[in-house]
């Protein structure tokens, strides 16, 4: 009959019996769990799913070119601080290249950008407004020309403040921008209101990028 080990040892081998034990039971439980996530993982790899944060687009896709925008709205010169906002959000993604000669080409049409109050005082004054963006995308293969993915009638908005008096100076939307708290009492509403249009067409098109590169991760 064989004695347990464990039982004969002195105080050293103890120790090194029990860190041995809890050694195996460590790789035991990893060993389980690398062959339960084994199948999900073949299924994923076989059907081209791309975790979140994927470094490429459809079919691949590793460079594109973001073409000129065509602005059909009355905004004129907003199209290239959206164009930038594309381009910076591409760039911030390893592994997707913005150059001229990228296999795919983005092409993007601004709808709208259309601007509407959204609240008023007692006396009618307009204190919050929304600027609200529409756009058609597409990425298309530029040897072949093929639709790679569409998207119509993108949705974003953005709103702010009209006039100073209702300014929240502790919100992020006000500490992102330029205005300090000090430069509220020297600016009339008419410039404090077109200082913050700028600021939340600012806001609208980063959100916009990130909303068009999000639906293309998630779609592919």
């Amino acid at each position: 009959m064989n004695v347990p080990r464990l039982a004969v040892q002195g105080p050293k081998s103890k120790v090194q019996s029990l860190q041995a034990s809890v050694f195996g039971l460590r790789f035991s439980v990893r060993s389980i769990f690398a062959s339960c996530l084994l199948p999900f993982a073949l299924l994923f790899s076989g059907c081209g799913y791309h975790f979140a944060g994927s470094d490429t687009l459809p079919q691949g896709i590793q460079r594109v070119r973001v073409a000129e925008i065509d602005n059909q709205t009355l905004e004129t010169g907003s199209e290239k601080e959206l164009q930038w906002a594309l381009e910076r959000e591409f760039r911030s993604r390893s592994g997707v290249t913005v150059t001229d000669e990228g296999e795919g080409v983005l092409s993007v049409t601004m709808r709208q950008l259309d601007l509407r109050p959204l609240s008023f005082d007692s006396s009618d004054q307009v204190l919050e407004y929304e600027v609200t963006l529409i756009l058609d995308v597409l990425l298309t293969h530029r040897e072949t020309g093929q639709t790679l993915w569409q998207a119509d009638n993108v949705r974003i908005t953005s709103d702010y403040n009209a006039i100073p008096r209702v300014v929240v100076t502790t919100s992020p939307e006000f500490q992102q921008g330029t205005l300090n708290p000090e430069d509220l009492s020297g600016l009339t509403d008419i410039q404090f209101s077109e200082t913050q249009k700028q600021a939340a067409i600012e806001r609208l098109f980063i959100a916009a990028a990130r909303e068009v590169i999000s639906r293309l991760n998630d779609n592919f």
